[in-house]
């Protein structure tokens, strides 16, 4: 795949605000091919020592991919016992735990979903592994609605602390809200936080800490020409739970691209990944955020 051009324009968080850095002339970079196992990749991360998780969204089984970057000997399949992949979209992990997040929810059906919290030592050491399980509701959500012109679709999740965080897919109104509970099992009527205007749809997030404060890199698509246009907003100097309130470095690449993943890497990278859908292969690319 050729390499798509990334520039950055103004964005205004809300009216009177200053306007992020522009950014232009960076260039998206194709990495690493997908693994096989992962033709509908929709969540990653990275447990250390090399090793990278991925899952395969909805119609696909219960399953996690584990492997490398170069793709040698350390790929395997782990089942996660006692689950059912209705809609996989999203990979969260902290210390201990990799959380799962069945979260899709396309057509508005869906008004409890579910996050799988399963021990990272079980998915290294074998080839199947057990998940508690963590049912929550959004508060605003009274009833199934249908069609997908709704705001109850999520494709995003970060953990920080003892809480996991939500950023829906908001094909109602083009915005992210986002939403909390705690990871541990049980079943939540998830927090409201905030909402932000994201102009698409966001289909994956990552945060890391940086000394006093965070950042957090949320990727999409806008959907426009019949194809997705990916794109990346990236905030800095985050104080959780206030994720919205800095102004963010937008990204807008060339090209049409079903992005659904981004993973903080060294220094100032990411790592994105698409879906191999509409004829694309399945890739890992690499941007600079300087």
């Amino acid at each position: 795949m050729s390499n798509l051009v990334v520039t950055s324009f103004i964005f205004l968080l809300l009216a009177g605000c200053a306007s992020s850095q522009d950014v232009s002339d960076l260039e998206l970079v194709p990495f690493t091919r997908l693994p096989e196992q992962l033709k509908e990749c929709s969540g990653m991360v990275y447990l250390g020592d090399g090793l990278y998780l991925g899952n395969n969204d909805s119609g696909n089984p219960p399953d996690l991919i584990l492997f490398t970057l170069d793709h040698g000997d350390d790929i395997k399949r782990i089942r996660i016992k006692g689950t059912d992949n209705v809609d996989w979209e999203e990979l969260a992990t902290d210390i201990e735990f990799v959380y799962i997040g069945d979260t899709g929810n396309n057509n508005g059906s869906r008004k409890e979903l579910s996050v799988y919290k399963v021990k990272k030592a079980e998915i290294l050491d074998g080839l199947q592994a057990n998940a508690e399980r963590i049912r929550f509701t959004y508060p605003n959500q009274k009833n199934p609605v249908k069609g997908k012109k709704h705001n109850f679709d999520c494709e995003a999740m970060i953990c920080i602390g003892d809480s996991l965080y939500v950023f829906t897919k908001n094909r109602g109104n083009g915005n992210t809200d986002v939403y909390s509970f705690p990871k541990l099992a049980g079943s939540y009527e998830a927090r409201f936080i905030g909402s932000f205007a994201a102009g698409g749809l966001i289909t994956g997030a990552d945060f890391r800490m940086l000394d006093t404060a965070g950042e957090l890199a949320l990727v999409g698509y806008m959907v426009k020409d019949k194809g997705y246009h990916p794109f990346i907003l990236h905030f800095k100097n985050v104080a959780v739970p206030g994720f919205f309130q800095s102004i963010p470095s937008r990204y807008i690449f060339s090209g049409k691209l079903q992005t659904e993943t981004i993973l903080f890497t060294e220094g100032n990278t990411v790592f994105i990944s698409n879906e191999e859908e509409h004829g694309d292969q399945g890739y890992i690319y690499r941007v600079n955020l300087d």
